[in-house]
């Protein structure tokens, strides 16, 4: 969850007094929802009254500090903390009495709040997340702890996967939907669309809450108040908000007492119903409690005793063709001889970001009209540009 600043300016102070508001709203990630606001008012002795509407459906943990009091005095401890009530409107929290009666006075303050209160959270810290997606679906994970893009700060325990966009999105965990924001249209890579997010949060029994941002617009299939299972169809993916492409951005956090929401590292479980860590730049299956049984094929595993024995048979095209097949970012090559006798070729590659699983250049013979196996190019996960271009030279049989 991100903080916005808004510099507000209140009331019509009279002469020789400073106002200046800093209200830094924790929000999730990119969120564009103003449901808590702090305000004041000068009454007659010269004193701020400060005062707190809240249009949250449940409490959150006020956290306002002043960066500036001139000749004012507040008659609470600060920085003040206070869990708010959900729902409140003109509740006042403290005063700033006048240390003097003439003269410049003033106050410049900060103020964030986090959902929840943290003094009570305790994050179950077994419990075993379930991906964010359809069950027997798999999903590449493009950003991962402590992502370089946008993984820090409150966001550095957060989970990026590659999802086009409208793809279903699934709760992670049991819980209480208690905000949804759906109606952004835009995103970009830019901070300047950190505003413009549509996400879901969902509070646990154990008072952290499941994060699921950059959502499709109207994204959402649930609204606030309601209950979701782990594994429910909850809401589409999207590009919304600050985002270098479409995906699914999830996380786990717990409030602070600071105002802020950090994320926190947690266990998942993987398509054996085990608990694993996840790792940046690799693919994931959904396995949800109950579902079917599902084949598991990871690119990544496949070798070339996998295709020992592979022949097909072809139709006569007179020519010879090259055919790939992608599992994940691996690629696996065939080709295919439309003579109607056996050809001998020499292939090769050009490549980048990529290793083969045989040597290369590769001297094969054909069977007429039959596919053979060539190779497997395996992605590197690190590599930042994938591509690979076959060369094939023979010599067409004689008729």
């Amino acid at each position: 969850m991100s903080n916005r600043c808004q510099c507000v300016r209140f009331g019509r102070p009279a002469a020789g007094v400073f106002v200046v508001v800093l209200a830094l709203l924790a929000v999730a990630p990119a969120a564009g929802l103003d449901l808590v606001e702090v305000y004041s008012e000068e009454n007659a002795d010269g004193a701020f009254e400060f005062y707190v509407d809240s249009a949250h459906t449940i409490p959150v943990w006020l956290n306002l500090k002043f960066e500036n009091l001139v000749n004012l005095k507040a008659d609470t401890e600060l920085p003040y903390r206070a869990l708010i009530e959900p729902g409140v409107e003109g509740k006042l929290l403290f005063t700033l009495e006048p240390t003097e009666r003439s003269g410049r006075r003033g106050y410049s303050i900060s103020y964030s709040y986090a959902r929840g209160d943290p003094r009570k959270v305790e994050h179950d810290d077994d419990y075993v997340y379930l991906l964010p997606f359809e069950h027997g679906r798999k999903h590449r994970v493009t950003q991962g702890y402590h992502g370089e893009f946008t993984h820090y700060g409150e966001n550095k325990y957060a989970l990026d996967f590659d999802m086009e966009t409208g793809t279903p999105v699934h709760a992670a965990r049991d819980g209480t939907v208690v905000e949804v924001k759906q109606d952004s249209t835009v995103g970009g890579p830019s901070p300047r669309y950190e505003g413009h997010a549509n996400y879901i949060l969902v509070q646990h029994d154990d008072g952290s809450y499941g994060n699921y941002v950059h959502l499709d617009h109207n994204g959402a299939v649930v609204e606030p108040g309601d209950r979701v299972e782990a594994g429910q169809h909850i809401g589409y993916s999207g590009n919304t908000g600050r985002s270098s492409g479409p995906h699914l951005h999830f996380d786990v956090r717990v409030p602070q007492k600071d105002g802020t929401m950090q994320s926190i590292p947690t266990r998942v479980r993987d398509h054996t119903g085990e608990a694993m860590s996840i790792e940046e730049h690799r693919f994931y299956y959904a396995a949800h409690p109950n579902g079917e049984e599902f084949e598991v094929v990871f690119g990544e595993d496949l070798t070339n005793e996998d295709f020992t024995d592979y022949a097909a048979e072809v139709s006569r095209t007179n020519s010879i063709e090259i055919r790939t097949e992608q599992v994940d970012h691996t690629y696996v090559l065939f080709i295919a001889n439309g003579y109607d006798r056996d050809v001998e070729v020499e292939i090769s590659i050009q490549k980048q970001g990529f290793e083969a699983t045989r040597a290369l250049p590769l001297e094969m013979r054909i069977p007429a009209q039959t596919e053979s196996y060539v190779t497997i190019l395996h992605a590197d996960r690190e590599a930042r540009r994938l591509q690979f271009t076959p060369r094939i030279r023979y010599h067409r049989p004689s008729e």
